[in-house]
């Protein structure tokens, strides 16, 4: 057998753990199935500040009938939102999304090993989250929390149920999931500085839609980019061949 060249220096594709790095950041980011989950949680969000301004006009107006079907819709899709919220409700369905998106690519998984009585932190973060949404919905509908404030306030759960959420799913979700808690909560501290970033009227929708679905869209489009990346990386490294000089290695 000959010896290298004293020139050889060893490619990055001579080490499978190149290949294995890659593949763990495409399966860490497979985030489209929180895309869409996130539109339907705005169609959610929609049908709650309907039916809650619906209410509250009902309320003003004496109209009993009105407020009566204005608050059952909101009973309904407050507790459909919960339970989407719930992580061990929820992320069962947003996985069986995540799958059929990304089927014609075949299964990958990272290894997560759950401590005892994670699974019971997570279901009690998800009702509480829930709880908290509740709480500061009814709070705006009756007319005890401006519109302005909305977001600032849901930043005190939002923010750490994000968090928190990222960590327990660690490591079978990338980290680029916190730029979406960071948005939120840079954005709570602008309003308080008092950015003109509040929207009022008709738009004031907005205040809330954009700091949790667009945030959340911008973090999983990001995380579905960083996967695609990682996927090109991947073949890249899979199918470079060895050069001239490398096939010495095992020539004679």
């Amino acid at each position: 057998m000959s010896p290298l060249p004293s020139t050889y220096k060893p490619s990055q594709t001579d080490d499978p753990r190149e290949i294995a790095k890659w593949t763990r950041v495409y399966a860490q980011n497979r985030t489209l199935g929180v895309a869409v989950f996130l539109l339907i949680f705005l169609v959610l969000s929609a049908a709650i500040g309907g039916f809650s301004s619906g209410a509250e006009r009902a309320s003003h107006n004496g109209n009993t009938v009105m407020l009566a079907v204005c608050l059952s819709g909101l009973i309904v899709a407050l507790a459909v939102l919960i339970y989407l919220s719930v992580p061990a409700w929820g992320f069962r369905r947003m996985g069986r999304i995540a799958s059929a998106l990304y089927a014609r690519e075949g299964r990958v998984t990272v290894t997560r090993t759950w401590a005892p009585g994670r699974g019971r932190l997570v279901t009690g973060l998800g009702l509480g989250f829930g709880a908290c949404l509740l709480a500061s919905v009814l709070l705006g509908v009756w007319g005890y929390l401006p519109d302005r404030y909305m977001q600032p306030v849901s930043a005190v759960y939002m923010v750490p149920f994000l968090v928190m959420l990222t960590l327990l799913q660690r490591p079978a979700i990338g980290w680029i999931t916190l730029l979406w808690p960071a948005l939120y909560g840079l954005h709570a501290v602008l309003i308080v500085a008092g950015a003109p970033i509040v929207f009022l009227g008709t738009w004031s929708v907005l205040n809330m839609v954009i700091p949790t679905i667009g945030y959340g869209l911008l973090t999983s489009l990001l995380g579905h980019m960083f996967n695609r990346y990682a996927l090109h990386s991947v073949k890249q490294l899979a199918r470079t061949e060895p050069s001239g000089d490398d096939r010495r290695e095992g020539g004679t």
